[in-house]
């Protein structure tokens, strides 16, 4: 029969794993693949025609009926799904229909039949599949066992209610009789093949093969005796003990078979007629149904008796065997633990050894047949604390010395074994733990970790102990004192997230993924910055610390701090790869060449390489070396040269050079002492600058400014006579000019004689070119002054907003026929400066006027003045014509026009601006322009302010 096991079923003793053993075999109940549940369906059939063929003649249902426990089976065993419990339940219907058919009864009382016995195998199946632990049904604790009780009691009202309903309807016969004696016979065959199919299994004992044929021949003698022809006594009980005695000493599986086929045995001889329950019906005191009934309720007796108790004892094997397997098992952890440890028990209120393993001995060194009996502070040197916490049965767990010895260390865990509740003497245990040697590892380690610690706080370098993710677990005191950054601010956070060692990263990276074998330290120069944000130059060095197996643990950032040097000596290379054009030579005090520069080689044409070594005095020309120091041995030449030379230097003086071709050349050199802090002098610094073509150039300048002497002299007088002719022009232009205005303003006012309508366009004409003709004079007056520094200038105090005022009063008819918005703004204050008032005035007239003129109507001109700092600020702005970004750096020399002012044929002379930048030039003050081309201008005057 092909069959799939599943889990075990869970059993309920108590501990944490089943023992190995026979009374420890836990029921597995399988699960019936298609093989088996067809092989189950044949035995169905097989079992419903006999039944059905041996059934009393005087009762239309069986005596017994095998097929219903066969059925039940069928439905508790087959997989999980209602697919396959209908197909199941269908099979039964058909089989045991069939079987009916077969055993000689019609097809509407077989089919009526097989729907009942279909039924009661699926009621009780499902009644033994509900099992709050899931899995298959099993056979193992006394709850299993009820279950199956209920199972076959549910099973029998179902069929017996179908089956009496089916022979009333269909058979005429009685509903009570046919109702009770299928109870009965369904009830036992539920109750006697049920319990071998949960069971079949479970792992049989092997211990007792001489026991089991004994108590089989007497079971069989007993049955025999009991149920032989024409017998009557009253020994029904006898069978029932040789059960008992299978079910005290054998495994539930012997008694389910034994069950099975005393059920078997008996059922056939009773209905044959023999033994106590067949005797009467002879004599006509009872039927054939009835001692059927009889049977079947004496073979359910059987069952209710024999298959709890093996179920039970079942149970307590199982317990006992666990029981002494863990037994076994703490007595063996006990003695063979590693831990050394002490079973105690409190006498007379101290705590005493009653056993002890051989570790226990050797951890308090003891023999080991001498500690049962000891105290336990006869051992250990216990706190005093440890007596209150017996009395009160609290666990304690603690690091004391032994008795005997003050250096060594245990590690001790005592605690309570008995429940709180003995009224005997408590049982406690002690785990015992030598860590003498850790113990003095611990100091040795601490004492090095404060070496360690005093160390690295000491160190004047940054140093930075990471873990293999880069994360930082201590710094030194060093690493504060030199960035700020505490130690508290750095540990946890990774070094990529500081600003001392970011570029360390990769470093880190590389040294724990490809460890450096050789042990050398891998050394790295990088920036880092400190808490205030000053940046310093740190030179890393940086190694692995490894574990026991020589595997990275922790890194070690070592970081010196080289910034002053790392400056100093750049700016050294610097220099010296820097001053191309002077020569750096150090020289040290016997006169050799030390330190030869890019610039002494390019002076030169030598070679660095070959001159280091050299006499410094071999670059000198030797006839000036023997002219200057009287003589030509290089040593004493050497000495005379730097004997003047003390702690200073010697001023600079031309000295001639030779070069590698042979020419020389002229070179203005010093010669300073240089010093370091270990000795007073270590050499000499030469420092040499070629002035050849200098001390050449140097005549022909002189000649050339001699010459351009002569040539400014003779500018200045061209220029004062310009400057004499323009104001001389000027003075003799302005009279005449004044006349003429003069009397035409006579004209105009009719003083002379009353002037004609039509003469009156003419007069204003002559009087507008007459005023600007005036002031054209008055503006090359003006700056001849200027450029001839004639003009003698007040030192008054003035407020620009007075002279704003009186620009605003004096351009006010210049806006009559004009569109033109013009703003005044003025501080709340005097904004007041030390100048010429009239001056001032005329710069302000000048750029107010300006702005009018060149802004077309519509458009806006402001004029503004405040005080900004310490300056006084004049600002005008217009949305004029503008002026082009490209004209814009002539526009304060004399004379100049933009070419957007001539497009557009707007008049002026191109001497306003000029004269409006002299002036405030005076004043010491500035003017700025701030314009594009068609979109306005803004000029700016700021003349220091007077407080």
């Amino acid at each position: 029969m092909a069959t799939t096991v599943t889990t075990p079923a869970t059993t309920p003793s108590p501990g944490p794993a089943a023992p190995a053993g026979p009374a420890a075999g836990a029921t597995v109940s399988p699960r019936l693949g298609l093989g088996g549940s067809l092989l189950l369906l044949v035995s169905i059939y097989v079992a419903a025609v006999t039944s059905v063929a041996l059934r009393p003649e005087d009762n239309p249902v069986a005596g017994w009926w095998p097929a219903a426990g066969l059925a039940v089976a069928l439905v508790a065993l087959s997989r999980p799904g209602l697919d396959r419990l209908l197909l199941v339940t269908v099979g039964l219907v058909a089989v045991t229909g069939l079987a009916n058919v077969t055993g000689g009864r019609d097809w509407g009382i077989s089919a009526a039949f097989g729907v009942a016995n279909a039924a009661e195998a699926v009621v009780a199946g499902l009644v033994l599949r509900a099992r709050p632990q899931g899995g298959p049904p099993v056979l193992v604790t006394l709850q299993d066992f009820v279950r199956l009780v209920v199972a076959a009691l549910a099973g029998g009202v179902v069929i017996a209610v179908g089956a009496a309903l089916a022979v009333v309807a269909l058979a005429d016969g009685s509903f009570l009789s046919t109702a009770r004696s299928t109870f009965t016979s369904h009830a036992a065959a539920v109750l006697v093949l049920v319990p071998l199919a949960l069971t079949w299994r479970t792992r049989a004992q092997r211990d007792r093969p001489g026991e089991l044929p004994l108590q089989v021949a007497a079971l069989a003698l007993s049955v025999v005796l009991v149920f032989m022809p024409a017998q009557q006594l009253a020994l029904t009980f006898l069978p029932l003990t040789f059960l008992v005695w299978a079910a005290l000493r054998f495994d539930i599986r012997v008694v389910a078979a034994e069950l099975i086929a005393f059920a078997a045995v008996t059922t056939y001889l009773n209905a044959l007629g023999w033994g106590p329950f067949a005797a009467e019906i002879d004599e006509g005191n009872t039927t054939q149904v009835s001692a059927a009934a009889l049977c079947q309720l004496y073979l359910v007796c059987a069952s209710l008796l024999t298959v709890p108790l093996a179920i039970v004892l079942a149970d307590r094997n199982r317990l006992v065997a666990q029981v002494s397997a863990e037994e076994v098992l703490f007595r063996r952890n006990f003695t063979d633990s590693l831990l050394g440890q002490l079973i105690l028990r409190i006498d007379h209120g101290v705590l005493r050894v009653a056993d002890a393993n051989d570790t226990a001995a050797e951890v308090v060194r003891r023999p080991a047949g001498t500690l049962v009996g000891t105290r336990l502070d006869d051992l250990l040197s216990t706190p005093p604390e440890l007596g209150a916490r017996l009395v009160s049965g609290q666990s304690w767990r603690g690091r004391v010395s032994l008795r005997d010895d003050d250096a060594s260390r245990v590690e001790v865990a005592l605690s309570r074994l008995s429940h709180p509740g003995d009224d005997g003497s408590p049982v406690w245990s002690a785990q015992l733990l030598d860590v003498s040697a850790e113990h003095v590892a611990r100091q040795g380690l601490e004492a090095a970790e404060r070496l360690t610690s005093a160390t690295l706080d000491t160190t004047a370098a940054v140093i930075l102990v990471t873990d293999r993710e880069g994360r930082i677990v201590r710094a030194n005191q060093a690493t504060t004192d030199l960035t700020g950054w505490r130690e508290e601010d750095l540990l946890g956070r990774k070094v990529s997230e500081t600003t001392l060692a970011a570029s360390a990263t990769p470093d880190l990276e590389a040294l724990f993924v490809w460890p450096n074998r050789s042990g050398q330290p891998v050394v790295r120069e990088g920036e880092a910055t400190t808490r205030d944000g000053k940046k310093l130059r740190i030179l890393w060095s940086n190694n692995m610390v490894r574990d026991e197996q020589d595997l990275p643990a922790y890194a070690v950032l070592t970081g010196i701090d080289v910034t002053t040097e790392r400056a100093s000596s750049g700016l050294v290379s610097h220099l010296m790869r820097a001053a191309i054009t002077t020569a750096i030579i150090g020289v040290d005090q016997d006169g050799l060449i030390t330190v030869f520069n890019a610039g002494a080689e390019l002076m030169l044409d030598q070679d660095a390489t070959r001159q280091i070594g050299h006499r410094f005095v071999d670059l000198l020309d030797p006839d000036q070396v023997a002219e200057r120091l009287g003589t030509r041995d290089p040593a004493q030449a050497f000495d005379a040269l730097v004997r003047g030379i003390g702690q200073g230097e010697l001023p600079a003086r031309d000295w001639l050079w030779m070069a590698r071709d042979g020419s020389r050349r002229i070179v203005s050199m010093t010669l300073s002492a240089t010093e370091a802090s270990v000795t007073t002098q270590v050499g000499f610094l030469c420092v040499g600058r070629d002035v050849t073509e200098q001390r050449q150039g140097q005549d022909m300048l002189v000649q050339a400014l001699e010459k351009e002497r002569t040539a400014v002299e003779r500018l200045r007088a061209l220029d004062e006579a310009k400057n004499e002719f323009v104001s001389t022009v000027s003075h003799e232009l302005r009279t005449p000019v004044t006349s003429i205005v003069g009397y035409t303003e006579m004209l105009q006012d009719g003083t002379v004689v009353a002037p004609l309508e039509d003469q009156l366009p003419l007069f204003a004409t002559i009087a507008r070119n007459g005023q600007r003709l005036i002031v054209l004079c008055n503006d090359l007056l003006t700056l001849a002054g200027l450029d001839s520094e004639s003009i003698t200038w007040e030192a008054e105090e003035v407020d620009l907003g007075e002279a704003l005022a009186s620009a605003a009063a004096a351009v006010a008819p210049m806006l009559h026929e004009r569109d033109l918005t013009v703003l005044w703004e003025t501080a709340e204050e005097p904004v007041r400066v030390v100048g010429d008032p009239t001056q001032l005035e005329r710069v302000v007239m000048n750029l107010v006027t300006n702005a009018v003129k060149f802004t077309e109507d519509g458009g806006v001109v402001r004029a503004r003045v405040e005080v900004q700092g310490d300056e006084a600020v004049l600002s005008v702005t217009d949305t004029g014509i503008g002026i082009p970004a490209e004209e814009q750096s002539n526009l304060f020399q004399k004379f100049f026009r933009s070419s957007t002012a001539q497009k557009e044929a707007i008049q002026g002379t191109g001497l306003g601006l000029s004269i409006v930048a002299a002036i405030v030039s005076a004043h010491g003050g500035t003017i700025r322009v701030r314009s594009e081309h068609l979109e306005g201008s803004t000029f700016t005057v700021r003349l220091p302010v007077k407080y």
